[in-house]
Parts: C-alpha cells; structure tokens; sequence
C-alpha cells in the first residue's frame, strides 16, 4: 500500500474499531452495571445525601467509571487478538496494512469508551451542581481523571494482546487492577496513588477546597505518562520503526515512576500552617450573616448551608418564651482536624475556638461542621448542633471567653434540651430516633466534630423526650414555656420534667440507674 493511502486506511480501521469496541459486550455491560448503580443511588437520595460537596463529589465520580474501564481493557484486548484467536493469524502477513498501524488503529478505537466516560461525569457533577443544597466547586483535575483511567484502560488491554492471546488475560488484568485499588483504599501503604484512583478516607468531614490536598494534578500527569508509555510500548512491539519511539518509550517509563513518586510528598510545611490557622481562628476565613436574632459564619464555599442552620434555630427558638427567643445568638463553622490520631478522639480547641469568637464579636458561638447528610454519621452531625444550640438557649449566655459545655447533661435540663432540638426539624427527629437505636443502654453521646469534647444525656430522659415526640409539638411547647424557669433550673429532676411536660414518668429505679456514678446523682 503507497505511503499516501496508509494513513487513511489506517484511520478507516480505526472507526470501524471503535465502533466495534463502543458496542463490545464487555462495555455494555459496563455501562449497564454503571447506569443501575446511578440509579439505585438517585433511588436513595443520591450517593452521598441531598446535601452535595462539590469538591468531595468530583472524586467520587471516578470509582463508578472503574466498571467502564474495566470494559474497555477487556474489550480492546480481545479486539487485538481477534484475528490469532480466530486462527486467521496467517493473513497478517499478506495484509497491506502494516502490523504497526492496525495496532494504532486499535489505540485510536480506546477514545470513544474514554469520551464516553467524560461525558458520564459530566453528567453526574452536573445533576448534583443542580441540587439547591449543593456547595463547594469541582477540581477538573478531579473530574478528567476518571476518563483518563477509561482511556489508560483501553490502551493496556491492546498492550496486553502483545505480551498475550489469551482471553483470560483481560479478566485477570482487571482483577489486578481492582486488587491494587482495594489495597488503596484499605490503606496499605505506598499503594493509594500508583493504583488508577485514589480512594480518599470518606469517614472525614467534607473541607474547604484551599485546605485539601489530594495531588489530583499530579496524579492526572502520572496516568497519562502510564499511558503514553503503554501506547509506545505497544507500537514498539508491533514494529514500529521510528528511532525515536524507544527512547520516548524509555523517557516516559522514567517519568512515570518519577511522578508517581511525587504523589507521596507530604503535607508543605506552609499549607500545614495554613490549615492550623484556619483551623483555631475560623473567624479570619469566614463571612457572617444575620438573620433575625442569630448571626451564621461559614467558610465562603458553605455559606449557602446556612439556611439549613436556620431551619433548626428557628425551630429551637420557636418553642421558647420570648424572653429567650429575643436574645443575640451566633452559630460558627469549623474545622478540626486529625480528630482521631492513633485511634483515640484528641480534644478540641475549645479557648481557642472562644477567644476567636469573642475576638469576632460572635462570644459563644454554636459550633457546626461541614458535614450535613441523612446518612447516620450525617444526622449525628445535624443532632449534634441542635443540641449544642438548644443547650446554649437553655444554659443562658456565659462569660465571652469561656468555652461552651462539655460532658453530661442532667435532669430537666437535659429533657428540655434534647426535646428542643429533637422537635426543631423532621430530620432532627429523625435522628434522635436513629441515633437511639444505635446506642447502647439507651443513652445517647453527641461529639464535637469527631472531638474528645461530648455532650450525653442519659437513658431515662432521652426515654420521656421520644415519649414527648410522639405528642403535638404545640402542646409541649405551651407546656415547656409554662414551665420554662423549673425546666432550666438544674435542680430539678427527670421526673418532675416529664410530670411538667406531660409525658409518662420515668421508674425511679431506671433513672438512678441512668444517673448512677454521675454528677446526675448528685443533683
């Protein structure tokens, strides 16, 4: 075949085997598994709540494409050795098209699965911007990823046909590769950034994206140096005779394993400040505003959020005399970070947290995180607030630098407390009810962002709370503001709470149990 008429052969055969690999029946059925999954989780809210973090669901569109990538390593290795597993590898040889060119064809046909890809992320980061809860803003780095690993896929099944025919070597391939992302992903170290994505820890709070360091440039060069070097690996092997093709091959192989390396840098020493300072003084990185009695500060990203924070301060406050619901109050994001060092819980900055707020002009600020979710760590973060919040409405204002309370909750206290914040909102409600079932003895714990630093209410009144959820909020409400000054003292007891509320008394012999070894039982 003349030198002019190669080129277009060559990209002929390459529609022809794209569109062969777009309707191979291994990345069909990838893209079947793909679109159930989509949809089952659109079934149950999405994959991560109604409340989407953009720069958190950028990643995690990348997992889900690892079922397209497995189909097309599957997919265009067997197109590569198609004709030697028909038995037809003789008619290479006669064929006008050199060897070299029919495998860059096969390389060509690995772009519409990775397009494809693209356009699946797309979609996916798209439909959760839409979302009114969402907030935050996607990396495209975090975002290309996922095509690329489609893409680096496909190329490593046609470099696979040039090491083997066999068909089982696709299937095992991709059981390698899903071995190294599991190894990632339960922690083994060194494996995180060499497997094709890096599967983050999802039990941490959502961040800032200026405080989140996750080398997604990096990793995006290091995957296309792996796939430059499959591509020119494969050529190679076909006989490609550039001179040049060797040692790029050899340079990208270097620069692969060079970049890869760079992943693993550790945390700079200036984002480490950086971190540390947002972290204790919040109040340097935020904005405010207020509504009504109730000044909101958060991260510019997650300002938004701050009406779901309304949601339950208008809900506390709604049931309160007017005495209190008139008062100034401030609700405050923050950070805490390592919260679990070496497994035990590490105690919250809490003076720090206090000077910043005074400092601010917000003295006794309710903490909030950055989770928000319906999922159970979600709604233990959204029951930790409204109860801190209830608390501070109960407890009064305290000294401007004095941290907000910590440990046990008591008696009518803890009853008026807990049942303000249960009945702010459904999902408060709903969360009490799933954080009971949860717990053992029938009390429940609230931390402070994953904190050393607690709240806990004892089985006996969270027992009278859920008896009071069960009857009209209108009713319990004139009943609480009736009875506002005993249900704030913390003399008085459980019982004499429910008495007052109208919920069935607690036996005196469960509420010494609740409160033995306690200064409950002091009281």
């Amino acid at each position: 075949m003349s030198a002019e008429r190669a080129p277009r052969a060559q990209w002929a055969l390459a529609r022809v085997e794209a569109a062969r690999t777009l309707r191979h029946p291994a990345l069909l059925t990838a893209l079947l598994l793909y679109t159930a999954l989509w949809a089952w989780q659109e079934g149950n809210g999405g994959p991560h709540g109604p409340y989407p973090v953009l720069q958190d669901e950028d990643r995690h569109t990348q997992v889900p494409l690892l079922l397209l990538a497995a189909g097309a390593l599957v997919g265009t290795h067997l197109a590569a050795t198609r004709m030697h597993r028909h038995g037809a590898g003789p008619l290479c040889g006669v064929l006008a098209l050199h060897p070299w060119r029919r495998t860059a064809a096969h390389l060509l046909a690995a772009l519409p699965p990775a397009a494809l890809a693209a356009v699946l992320a797309a979609a996916r980061t798209a439909r959760y911007a839409a979302s009114p809860d969402a907030v935050g803003s996607p990396s495209p780095a975090e975002l290309a990823t996922g095509p690329v690993v489609v893409l680096l896929a496909g190329c490593a099944g046609v470099a696979l046909a040039h090491l083997t025919r066999s068909a089982a070597a696709g299937p095992l391939a991709v059981l390698l590769l899903a071995a190294l992302v599991l190894c990632g992903a339960l922690g083994v170290p060194g494996t995180r950034w060499w497997a094709p994505v890096g599967v983050a820890d999802e039990w941490t709070d959502p961040l800032p994206s200026a405080l989140m360091h996750r080398p997604a440039g990096t990793h995006l060069g290091y995957l296309a140096a792996v796939t430059g070097a499959l591509v020119l690996f494969a050529l190679v092997r076909a006989g490609a005779r550039a001179r040049a093709l060797r040692p790029a091959l050899a340079l990208l192989a270097v620069t692969a394993v060079a970049v890869g390396a760079a992943q693993f840098r550790p945390l700079p020493d200036d984002a480490a400040a950086h971190r540390l300072d947002v972290e204790r003084r919040p109040g340097d990185h935020q904005r405010c505003r207020t509504v009504d009695r109730v000044t909101f500060c958060a991260f510019p990203e997650f300002l938004p959020r701050t009406a779901r924070w309304r949601g339950i301060t208008d809900g506390v406050l709604a049931r309160v005399p007017t005495v209190e619901r008139t008062g100034r109050y401030a609700v405050r994001q923050r950070i805490f970070l390592d919260g679990h060092g070496e497994g035990f819980a590490r105690p919250a900055p809490l003076a720090a947290w206090a000077r910043d707020d005074a400092r601010h002009g917000t003295p006794g600020a309710v903490t909030v995180g950055t989770r928000w979710d319906t999922d159970a760590m979600g709604e233990d973060a959204v029951l930790s607030f409204a109860v801190r919040f209830a608390d501070r409405v109960v407890g009064g204002p305290r000294r401007p630098d004095a941290p907000p309370r910590s440990g046990r909750l008591c008696g009518a206290r803890a009853v008026t407390t807990l049942w303000l914040a249960a009945q702010a909102t459904g999902q408060t409600a709903n969360a009490l009810r799933s954080l009971h079932r949860r717990s053992f003895g029938g009390g429940i714990g609230l931390t402070t962002l994953g904190s050393a630093e607690f709240l806990s209410v004892d089985a006996p009144a969270v027992r009278v709370v859920l008896d009071l959820l069960d009857r009209p909020a209108d009713e319990v409400g004139a009943r609480l503001r009736a009875s506002w000054p005993a249900l704030v003292d913390e003399r008085t007891s459980t019982a004499r709470a429910a008495r007052l509320l109208g919920a069935p008394v607690p036996a005196p012999a469960d509420t010494a149990r609740g409160e033995e070894g306690t200064r409950c039982a002091e009281l």
